[in-house]
């Protein structure tokens, strides 16, 4: 096996051999595949039920198992009972050894890294992230404060309209541009 750059390697044998094989057997051919590649980056993405929390798992204790730093393994997923899941099966395949993977859900991941990277993009590291019920609220005291129709100027409405202006990759201000190009009263006043 022939490491890549990507992968810096530690002390091997974290896993013995015997036991190594033994958890790869109750793979099948295509799980086993992902468990032992290790030229890089794998994403696994596959329907519910379908052992994808055994074939990561599998795989952070086979890369810990071939040398690899802990500190170089990220599992990311989108819960956090399947983040908590993966941590305790990881400890488990690879006592003590697991502990220093970074095992998250994407939005934790996210957070963390904007928090440690935040200086960098122009943000204090104790920035704050709104959750749906804390943005809706912040647009109703902005409907209130602008003496707006709250039956015409609805929260959930106007996050819609944010949200698409997001996915289209405009900032306020090209929003705001575009908004008023519109001629569409209800983007104007939302601008």
């Amino acid at each position: 096996m022939k490491p890549t750059s990507s992968l810096m390697f530690a002390a091997p044998s974290v896993i013995r051999s015997e036991y190594m094989e033994s958890f790869l057997e109750q793979l099948n051919p295509s799980q086993r595949e992902a468990v032992v590649h290790t030229e890089g980056p794998l994403i696994i993405f596959a329907g519910a039920g379908t052992g994808k929390t055994r074939v990561i798992t599998y795989r952070i204790a086979y890369l810990l198992g071939n040398g690899v730093s802990p500190f170089h393994i990220l599992a990311v997923t989108f819960t956090n009972k399947a983040a908590q899941e993966m941590r305790q099966r990881v400890d488990a395949l690879t006592p003590g050894k697991g502990r220093s993977v970074w095992i998250s859900t994407f939005h934790s991941f996210g957070a963390r890294f904007l928090r440690e990277e935040a200086r960098q993009i122009g943000l204090t590291p104790d920035f704050l992230i709104y959750d749906d019920d804390d943005q809706k609220k912040v647009l109703r005291d902005c409907i209130k404060e602008l003496n707006l129709d709250d039956r015409k100027f609805k929260p959930g409405r106007i996050l819609e309209i944010i949200s698409r202006a997001k996915d289209e990759l405009l900032d306020a201000d090209s929003y705001g541009i575009h908004a008023l190009t519109s001629g569409d009263y209800f983007r104007q006043v939302t601008a």
